[in-house]
């Protein structure tokens, strides 16, 4: 009888956990060669599976980058998130903006175009 019952357990174990993508258990889709943002910046905004399922790498930075301005510093009056006023949310906010924060720096790639680019309007 117990035999039957864990051998049953063990089924539905691994029927549950072979469909772990229905459980929102996955990995989020890559940038591509064409990416806009650096990868540091994709990685510390990479969404929970749940959400990053549906969208672009483009996509779920750019959502970060918009609620910056409104969820991260002291007034959060503008902040959208239902639970902005909740200790977990503020425990969390803050190093979340930092880590979106690395997405408003130009990339070291960025900064050498714009410093040769200087450079060529500063020689005439």
């Amino acid at each position: 009888m117990m035999q039957n019952f864990f051998l049953t357990f063990l089924v539905v174990l691994v029927a549950t956990l072979s469909k772990a993508d229905a459980w929102g258990w996955g990995e989020c889709p890559q940038p591509g060669a064409d990416a806009q943002y650096s990868e540091e910046c994709y990685k510390a905004t990479e969404p929970p599976y749940f959400v990053c399922k549906n969208m672009t790498p483009d996509e779920w930075v750019e959502k970060a980058l918009e609620s910056y301005p409104r969820c991260c510093g002291e007034d959060l009056s503008e902040c959208k998130c239902p639970v902005k006023d909740d200790w977990f949310f503020k425990n969390k906010i803050d190093g979340y903006c930092a880590k979106v924060n690395i997405c408003r720096e130009p990339s070291s790639t960025e900064s050498l175009v714009t410093s040769v680019e200087d450079a060529r309007f500063l020689r005439g």
